[in-house]
């Protein structure tokens, strides 16, 4: 009888439950980030009674880097491996304490969880687009000293990018570009050719099975008689 009653429980229970999913590009979360640092801001300088410029621009800037970081792994990924606002709310309001934080956050759980996320894209969707360091975008726009800043590169190779790229080369490809190369790379008429060009592809191809049909007419057509006179010679 009391199982009974806590099946009956639980059932209830599960029936009136109801998830609110909240994705990292759509409000309320996506603005969630800028809202709580200007809070803690306007804190800081309510209680130190102090007006901070500089600390403001960099309190605007971290919601930009979060953004531009999904961004990056929505191109390589998806939006189902971006980044949450948790690990950048623990700014510090304080210029010099804040550059330490974002370095160590960068270098020690970003950089590994972007390399993670984009080989795990690579694995599942190949290559999406064109390579770009995010840290070049950190230094465009980065709002402390420029000359104090280490910040960890995340370069194609640390990825697999390059050596995913090679190995995605279809057989075809390979056969055209070598032949390619035998020629030197040019047509009969001696214009430069790409070896990707589709249309040159497929003029390929339709020569290749021109010949092939040639060959099987002309041995199809060949005079029995011919054969047999070879024979007696």
């Amino acid at each position: 009888m009391n199982q009974t009653t806590n099946a009956t429980t639980n059932l209830q229970l599960h029936h009136n439950f109801r998830w609110i999913l909240c994705a990292n590009h759509m409000e309320p979360v996506k603005g969630f980030l800028g809202r709580y640092l200007r809070r803690k801001l306007v804190s800081s300088e309510v209680s130190d009674n102090t007006l901070n410029n500089d600390l403001g621009k960099i309190i605007e800037w971290i919601p930009k880097v979060w953004q531009h970081l999904n961004k990056f792994i929505e191109t390589h990924h998806s939006s189902d491996s971006t980044i949450g606002p948790r690990q950048f709310l623990d700014c510090p309001m304080d210029i010099s304490s804040s550059q330490t934080w974002f370095t160590q956050l960068w270098n020690f759980s970003l950089v590994p969880y972007l390399k993670e996320a984009i080989k795990e894209g690579l694995q599942k969707y190949g290559q999406k687009s064109a390579w770009e360091d995010p840290t070049d975008w950190l230094i465009q726009t980065y709002p402390w000293c420029l000359d104090s800043a280490d910040l960890i590169h995340l370069r194609a190779e640390d990825v697999g990018y390059d050596k995913h790229q090679t190995n995605c080369t279809s057989p075809l490809s390979a056969k055209q570009t070598s032949s390619c190369g035998k020629e030197g790379g040019k047509e009969s008429g001696g214009r430069d050719v790409d070896p990707g060009d589709p249309l040159y592809n497929m003029i390929l191809r339709l020569r290749e099975a021109s010949y092939s049909s040639t060959q099987t007419d002309s041995s199809n057509n060949v005079d029995p008689t011919s054969s047999a006179i070879l024979d007696t010679v």
